[in-house]
């Protein structure tokens, strides 16, 4: 009888955790679901465009906070030093400002020339493609297949692209031209905001604080202090590991001996922002140039490749990020997904520390839950 009994004890407990393993699934699934569908009524109602168009307007504004956001801990040790906050708030953003103009005086000229390499290359790039598809057929001897025209239609297609993108370069530049000075105005203006929010932060969020409070929203508090402290650990980790994996790919790659070094290199830590793809994506346009260079080159930028990415994942990921995420993989992947869906490359850049404000949230409900439960 007691074996049998023990029998039923460890069955009913592995039908219990089964259970509450298909319950959280399901929870998951249905937010998921809500999510996804409150998305698609807001774009079908062009919420969106309404909400684009009001960001734009008060872009200054939520750019100036999230700035002061951002530099806010050093400001808070300058002070605890002793140091004045106005004089703080301006050094803290003169820093910023010197560092955007000497990127600028250094960077710039060099990304110029590297990307007019890059255009005059294209052709090249095209051809060297063509030539690899079409051996790569011929060795395979399928019969049926015109190699010949296969080839021709490759080519044309290039030779098409080359066309469209040579002739649209000066409504492109056009456009860039009339996107950086609108672009230049806003971040004076924001820069302006950011140092007023800054000196005033501390009374902002107090008394932020003391309207949540007259409302009977204590708890709201700490939530608001978690999300903070989780978003600043998200962003400053993915953007240290993102320095660090341009200039280990820059480095690496001038060393290879890869053309445009720099800029592979810059686009390898742009696209790091992006979790589990955005690697794959900079490291492959990487490889492709480098072979087009020879087989010695391409198979050296594979491997810089290669060896950055698994420092990344399995030492600069962990040193840096620690436990800032927690958030299981698969959460991320579906952050991802939406995110990129509805705002494209800049959703997929916000989607993880997105992921990580609705991961808090969701806490703070399942903790006042059981709070009333209680």
């Amino acid at each position: 009888m007691k074996k049998n009994d023990n029998i039923d004890k460890e069955s009913l407990n592995e039908l219990i955790h089964l259970s509450k393993n298909l319950i959280r699934v399901f929870y998951i699934i249905t937010i998921v679901g809500i999510i996804l569908g409150v998305l698609i009524a807001l774009q079908r109602l062009a919420i969106f465009d309404m909400l684009r168009g009001i960001l734009k307007v008060i872009s200054p504004l939520f750019i100036g906070f999230i700035m002061a956001w951002l530099v806010y801990p050093l400001h808070k040790k300058l002070l605890d030093k002793g140091m004045n906050k106005y004089l703080s708030a301006v050094l803290i953003f003169l820093g910023i400002i010197g560092i955007a103009i000497l990127f600028i005086y250094i960077f710039i000229p060099v990304l110029y020339e590297q990307v007019n390499d890059l255009i005059s290359m294209i052709p090249s790039i095209l051809n060297s493609t063509t030539n690899f598809v079409t051996h790569s057929f011929s060795k395979l001897e399928i019969s049926g297949i015109d190699i010949d025209s296969i080839k021709s239609g490759l080519i044309d297609s290039g030779q098409e692209m080359v066309v469209n993108f040579t002739t649209s370069i000066p409504n492109h530049i056009i456009e860039f031209i009339k996107g950086l000075f609108s672009a230049l105005g806003i971040i004076i203006l924001s820069l302006v905001v950011g140092i007023y929010m800054l000196i005033d932060y501390d009374n902002l969020c107090l008394g932020f604080q003391k309207l949540l409070i007259k409302f009977k929203k204590n708890d709201y508090i700490k939530l608001f202090e978690n999300i903070s402290f989780n978003a600043h650990k998200v962003v400053n980790g993915t953007v240290l590991i993102a320095l660090m994996v341009f200039v280990c790919d820059t480095v690496g790659f001038a060393v290879i001996g890869l053309n445009m070094a720099i800029l592979f290199g810059l686009f390898c830590g742009l696209t790091d922002l992006i979790p589990y793809i955005g690697p794959y994506i900079g490291g492959a346009a990487a490889v492709i140039v480098g072979f087009t260079q020879g087989p010695i080159i391409g198979i050296g930028v594979l491997v810089i490749a290669v060896i950055v990415q698994i420092l990344e994942s399995y030492i600069l990921q962990p040193m840096v990020m620690s436990k800032a995420m927690q958030l299981p993989p698969v959460a991320i992947i579906v952050g991802l997904l939406l995110f990129g869906y509805f705002f494209g490359i800049p959703g997929m850049v916000l989607a993880t520390p997105c992921m990580s404000i609705i991961k808090e949230v969701i806490l703070f409900i399942n903790r006042k839950r059981s709070k009333n439960k209680e």
